[in-house]
């Protein structure tokens, strides 16, 4: 079945969009936004919270207690969650899920941690890439610290400490509407069985054709033609019922 998710970046407590990670520009409050993307059907939200890293300014409890109990939308949450305090205090305030990026290459035995404690299906792992020299890179710390780890290699080891699901997010892509990076998730599913979130990109209802189809991705993380009102999320349901 197919998945619509609406990504919320969230900078200062303010749901922000910009291209290829950076020329943030505000969009809305984010329990606003929530709500519109309730009335038009999105199946998921996605809070991620692009400045945790680096600044003390993180999305408030007070929103994230709001956004639970004033919509019925499952809600995962992610940005520099570091800790098992915060996780225990996320879930506790409504949210369904937990994204980790950064703190799994600086610990990785803390995504097993995590894993054992709440179950693989309590955690999706986003990984933002780059590719370079044919060779896909992930990046961490919202894009602007290049790992060592190449795509697949990392795909391969979050599966094995305990990882649900993975959010591939293409920051070339990113903000564009040039299309999804397809190749990334071909290179992934030739190698390895994972459930996969698409995100990066979208600019049309025809992007997700190929890679729905022939990809067997149903999942998709949307964020600038929502925002922007280019579609809507009950749109694409409608497209998607009639391949």
């Amino acid at each position: 079945m197919i998945r619509i998710i609406s990504c919320l970046d969230i900078k200062n407590n303010l749901v922000v969009k910009g291209e290829k990670f950076k020329k943030l520009k505000i969009i809305n409050n984010p329990y606003l936004l929530c709500k519109k993307y309730e009335f038009y059907k999105t199946d998921e939200i996605v809070l991620l919270d692009i400045t945790s890293n680096y600044t003390k300014k993180s999305l408030s409890y007070k929103n994230i207690k709001l956004i639970s109990k004033k919509t019925n939308i499952p809600i995962s949450i992610g940005g520099g969650i570091k800790n098992l305090i915060k996780i225990s205090k996320l879930l506790k305030l409504g949210a369904d899920r937990i994204i980790l990026n950064s703190s799994c290459y600086n610990n990785i035995v803390f995504l097993k941690t995590i894993s054992n404690l709440y179950g693989s299906q309590s955690l999706i792992i986003s990984i933002d890439i780059i590719l370079e020299n044919n060779i896909y890179i992930t990046y961490k710390n919202s894009g602007y610290i290049k790992t060592n780890f190449e795509l697949l290699d990392w795909v391969i080891i979050v599966k094995k400490m305990g990882c649900g699901e993975i959010l591939i997010t293409s920051i070339q892509n990113d903000g564009t509407k040039a299309g999804y990076d397809i190749e990334s998730v071909i290179y992934i599913r030739k190698n390895i069985e994972i459930s996969i979130i698409i995100s990066g990109g979208l600019g049309s209802i025809n992007d997700i054709y190929y890679i729905y189809k022939y990809c067997k991705i149903n999942s998709f993380l949307i964020a600038s033609v929502f925002h922007f009102n280019y579609l809507l999320p009950i749109y694409f349901k409608k497209y998607i019922n009639l391949l």
